[in-house]
């Protein structure tokens, strides 16, 4: 309940303190001088009352401001805040000329009447952007850790079974290379022995692939990988890359790539663009043999490029499209064929990099559609 006023009340409340300044003086030094946003709002959530700190410190107009109700003047604000006594909430804001952006928790001090409705609400603003981001960061790097701490723990479970095979190949080839070795050189002993140092080549290379994976993606989720931006010209990398990737396999399949004849410049870091390219399409390659050849298709959107790989093989199964992207994941249906289920994992990662998008379609046994696409800068 409110007290009314009495003229001794009244008196009291100009009388003056040992300082010189009057109570009234006083508590409107206090106001003036607070860097907190004090705001008194009748029960419309008009305000009839805000303090000098709104126009100081985030450039609004007091003037313009009494009068409206407080959303208008806070874009933010939501209309209706569930107005419960000591309630907090923070809302972004903008300042209109400098476009400083700023964190404020409000805290509302509803003020009843005798018969319990509200008379007014009495809000208290104070800047707290410097402990939200702090808290933020905070709960990135807990995250972050544990995402990590997740990945150390599936790699060793990806690494005890990867690695096992290429490693007692290397180890059978060696040995038996070295009790070769003691034999004369026939044909067929020199064939063999060409035979084993090919396997060596070919699980080392897997093992210098997975490992290198493996740095890639820690690289990548610790934030610590360098972008080198460059102009490229999309259509012709594109292109180029296709080639280069159909010379490579000159005795096995070859990817079409369809392109529009008009060329666009780019901005972008060419290294992850080949990485991420590189890796969808040796996907399509690798998940379907027996197929037709797979597809790049070039699109221009707006202030957007897309790629589109496409392939008419295995296809992710519907239970399994919902993981695909996380690291070391395969699809159920990929059988004997070879992976550690880090490229799309990597390829997501790195499209994040560039400020792209990752997605795709697909039907199990008709193939899949994994779309990339990346603003122009």
């Amino acid at each position: 309940m409110h007290k009314i006023l009495t003229p001794s009340d009244q008196d009291a409340s100009n009388s003056i303190l040992p300082t010189g300044f009057s109570e009234k003086e006083l508590l409107q030094l206090v106001i003036d001088q607070s860097e907190d946003i004090l705001v008194l709002t009748n029960a419309a959530m008009e305000i009839e009352f805000i303090s000098q700190s709104l126009e100081t410190s985030l450039e609004i107009s007091v003037a313009r401001s009494t009068g409206k109700k407080i959303n208008e003047v806070l874009e933010n604000f939501p209309s209706l805040p569930l107005m419960k006594p000591n309630q907090k909430m923070v809302i972004p804001v903008t300042t209109p000329k400098t476009k400083k952006k700023f964190l404020i928790e409000f805290e509302f001090k509803p003020l009843f009447t005798p018969k319990g409705k509200i008379r007014a609400i009495f809000a208290i603003g104070r800047n707290v952007t410097e402990r939200e981001n702090s808290l933020k960061k905070f709960k990135d790097t807990a995250f972050k850790e544990k995402e990590l701490n997740q990945l150390k723990s599936r790699f060793v479970s990806m690494a005890s079974h990867e690695f096992r095979t290429p490693l007692s190949t290397i180890l059978s080839s060696a040995l038996l290379i070295e009790m070769l070795l003691k034999k004369d050189f026939s044909p067929e002993i020199e064939s063999k022995i060409l035979n084993h140092v090919g396997k060596i080549v070919a699980q080392t290379n897997r093992l210098t692939d997975i490992t290198s994976d493996v740095l890639l993606l820690e690289k990548s989720i610790q934030q610590e990988m360098k972008i080198s931006v460059k102009k490229v010209q999309i259509g012709r990398f594109v292109k180029d890359l296709v080639d280069t990737i159909n010379h490579e396999n000159f005795d096995r399949r070859q990817v079409r790539c369809f392109a529009p004849e008009t060329e666009v410049t780019v901005q972008t870091d060419p290294s992850l663009l080949v990485h991420i390219f590189r890796n969808l399409i040796s996907n399509a390659l690798k998940y379907s043999q027996g197929s037709l050849d797979p597809e790049v298709h070039l699109q221009f959107r707006g202030s957007y490029f897309e790629v589109m790989v496409k392939d008419y093989g295995l296809g992710v199964p519907k239970e399994d499209q919902d993981h695909i992207f996380g690291s070391f994941y395969r699809a159920k249906n990929v059988g004997n064929i070879k992976g550690t289920g880090l490229g799309l994992n990597i390829v997501k990662e790195l499209t994040k990099k560039l400020n792209g998008e990752i997605w795709f379609t697909s039907k199990q046994g008709m193939g899949s559609e994994f779309y990339v696409s990346f603003p122009f800068k």
